[in-house]
């Protein structure tokens, strides 16, 4: 089985990594930094997704030579004119994400400008050869945070012809419809054209 390294060291994005290639089919023989008791980190100081997914990648792959897939991501709000954006992890660095989606959602109280999308591009390298897959999940902002069943921003968005929060629809729906798995379905289709 192919090894694929995972350049992050968040579990959260490795588990759902592993789960979108599930549903994609793929079978990897997935590394990552952890397992290699590696907490260094690259200097992401690009001005975009694309850049900074391709540093995350170039870093890892050029460390250990292993097929590297790195991704880059964020929510975009229209109330704060697309910000956070790039610095979707970096924002309102004191709070949890609990907190800061109470902040977001205290900001927002009474505002119809709720539209929101999900952006994740995805760089793969392998043989020195770098390529970029990007995925977009377009929704709004929730008026209330509601499930337990993602991460960070999940639970204040909905994504087009939801009714519910990612956070309440889960993985089963992540897996196939999110901004990642967008994103890792174009360079599935990729490989299979390989």
């Amino acid at each position: 089985m192919e090894k694929l390294f995972i350049a992050t060291g968040n579990a959260h994005k490795i588990t759902e990594f592993k789960e979108i290639f599930k549903t994609l089919g793929l079978e990897f023989d997935v590394v990552c930094p952890k397992d290699f008791n590696d907490d260094s980190e690259p200097n992401e100081n690009g001005n975009s997704y694309a850049e900074n997914s391709y540093i995350k990648a170039k870093y890892y792959y050029d460390k250990y030579k292993i097929p590297t897939i790195a991704d880059d991501s964020g929510i975009e709000i229209d109330f704060y004119d697309g910000k956070p954006g790039i610095y979707s992890a970096r924002f309102l660095p004191e709070l949890n994400y609990k907190d800061k989606n109470n902040h977001i959602l205290n900001e927002m109280r009474g505002s119809d400008n709720r539209g929101a999308s999900f952006h994740c591009l995805a760089t793969y390298i392998k043989d020195d050869v770098a390529k970029s897959y990007e995925g977009i999940l377009y929704g709004h902002i929730a008026d209330i945070q509601d499930g337990s069943k993602g991460f960070g921003y999940d639970p204040i968005f909905v994504a087009e012809g939801q009714t519910e929060t990612n956070a309440v629809l889960g993985e089963e729906f992540k897996n196939k419809y999110s901004h990642r798995a967008i994103a890792l379905g174009k360079w599935a289709k990729d490989l299979e054209n390989k």
